[in-house]
């Protein structure tokens, strides 16, 4: 599960709302030379032309992926380079961080830990861990597990160019203290990265041994995961990928990943290979117990409501497909893994870029495997209202530039500005289809515009700007109260 801020109705997801201004010389001879380098892909397709289109818009130096299924190698691939300054190209046995990916490491080993006896998920934080802040005591394990506990998340507080830094656990306890709990435990769900600090301090007290050497005993050296560690700095890891970011017009190099600044919370680096192994063993049980996996995979109660996250996994869907996934971001890095659980495929994106979603594109993957998956390749359906010609209505008033508009919210029209008008008279003036694929009923829902909308609809728009996935939320009279371009060819 994915979350975006929208300031622009025309925002595009991540992975394409980064800037389009010309890039320095270097991303020019990046956008000439991305290749795809893949034992399964002999010559480039449709997916080669979009993820190099993605890495161009967004700056992305390298990108590696791949499809698996009962640990077999479906589908794979490298795109760009792995180091910049030394000319580099990536590669499928490229090591990446994987950020908060290690989160459902980290709660597996909780779990096996329970399986011994040896933690209760409703033991206290402060059984384990001495001297933890006042309103910090009580926090459970489950809730640390869960992202209940109502601690502050120290990645907002000291932000991700902290994770250069080495810190001892009583340092990055007091930074996350410097802010009061976010409510109290159990009352809400919000995602802190502290709680799962902590989770790797109560491993080291119940294992008496640094975290580490936990993950790799318990995990990593049984199912042979030998590529798999840490994200010491200080380490020599063979094909480590180098971590970059864009800004202020130009990519810049960025810091490994300090493992005492983050700890149980993201502190890892793996391959695809290594993902691969891992994704099997879930599968097949080979660490956890079907009961302990299954409670995992439950989603969340809390007194105000329910939260689609169960112990370091997104419970979510995509398409009607249910799917069990975790992004992962550091300063350098940003990764997807999602597994789609009635198709038995999986899928593991990374790319070396901070801030650089990689949701789209890995929808995009494994449509390649099982077309259906994604937009593009999902069938028209047919329209069971006035509502397409009364959208095309609406969005030819939007390129006019008219204040308003019968077809659309008062609220959501202010929200279109003179670039959204240009992009919908592009779109118009040259369109080739607009068809309905997708169409849902929802309760009645503030989308952020301060209007409630009751059905949403997806539409693939083919135009000479090329093919983009447009999301609108209707209200009860027809209205568009919201729109989002969601992604772009």
């Amino acid at each position: 599960m994915i979350y975006y801020t929208l300031k622009d109705p025309e925002s595009v997801n991540q992975l394409g709302s980064i800037s389009q201004s010309s890039p320095m010389n270097l991303s020019k001879t990046l956008l000439c030379a991305v290749s795809l380098v893949s034992a399964s892909v002999a010559t480039a397709d449709k997916l080669d032309d979009h993820i190099r289109t993605v890495m161009s818009r967004s700056h992305t130096p390298g990108l590696v992926f791949g499809v698996f299924k009962d640990g077999k190698m479906l589908r794979s691939g490298a795109y760009g380079y792995a180091n910049l300054e030394l000319n580099v190209r990536a590669k499928t046995s490229n090591v990446f961080e994987i950020g908060s990916v290690s989160k459902m490491f980290t709660s597996t080993l909780i779990l096996k830990l329970r399986e011994e006896g040896k933690v209760n998920l409703q033991d206290r934080a402060d059984q384990f861990i001495p001297d933890l802040p006042a309103e910090w005591q009580g926090v459970t394990v489950a809730q640390l597990m869960n992202h209940t506990s109502g601690i502050p998340d120290m990645e907002e507080i000291f932000g991700y160019d902290s994770y250069r830094n080495l810190y001892t656990p009583k340092q990055v306890i007091e930074i996350a203290n410097s802010r009061p709990m976010d409510f109290n435990p159990g009352q809400r769900w919000r995602y802190s990265n502290t709680g799962y600090y902590l989770l790797g301090l109560i491993i080291e007290k119940i294992e008496a041994k640094p975290f580490h050497k936990s993950l790799e005993t318990r995990i990593l050296k049984p199912l042979g995961m030998s590529e798999t560690r840490i994200s010491n700095p200080t380490d020599v890891i063979p094909n480590r990928a180098s971590g970059y970011m864009w800004a202020d017009g130009r990519l810049q190099n960025r810091d490994a990943m300090q493992p005492s600044a983050c700890l149980g919370a993201g502190t890892m680096v793996s391959t695809i290979r290594d993902m691969a192994i891992w994704d099997s063993a879930i599968t097949h049980h080979r660490i956890l117990s079907k009961a302990s996996q299954d409670l995992m995979w439950q989603a969340t109660e809390t007194s105000s409501g329910t939260a689609d996250y169960g112990f370091g996994w997104f419970i979510d869907s995509w398409r009607h497909h249910r799917t069990l996934s975790h992004s992962g971001g550091t300063a350098g890095f940003s990764c997807q893994y999602r597994r789609y659980r009635d198709l038995g495929i999986s899928v593991m994106v990374f790319t070396n870029l901070y801030a650089n979603n990689a949701l789209g594109v890995e929808i995009r993957i494994a449509d390649a495997v099982h077309p259906g998956i994604s937009y593009h390749s999902a069938k028209p359906i047919p329209d069971d209202g006035p509502s397409t010609k009364a959208i095309l209505a609406a969005m030819k008033d939007v390129s006019e530039g008219k204040k308003t508009s019968s077809g659309v919210a008062p609220e959501m029209m202010t929200r279109y500005n003179a670039q959204s008008a240009q992009t919908w008279k592009e779109r118009l003036s040259t369109l080739k289809s607009f068809q309905l694929i997708e169409q849902s009923k929802n309760p009645p829902a503030d989308p952020g515009t301060g209007v409630s909308t009751v059905e949403t609809r997806v539409y693939r728009l083919e135009s000479k700007r090329g093919t983009e996935i447009i999301l609108f939320k209707l209200t009860a009279d027809w209205k568009v109260g919201f729109q989002q371009s969601i992604e772009r060819d």
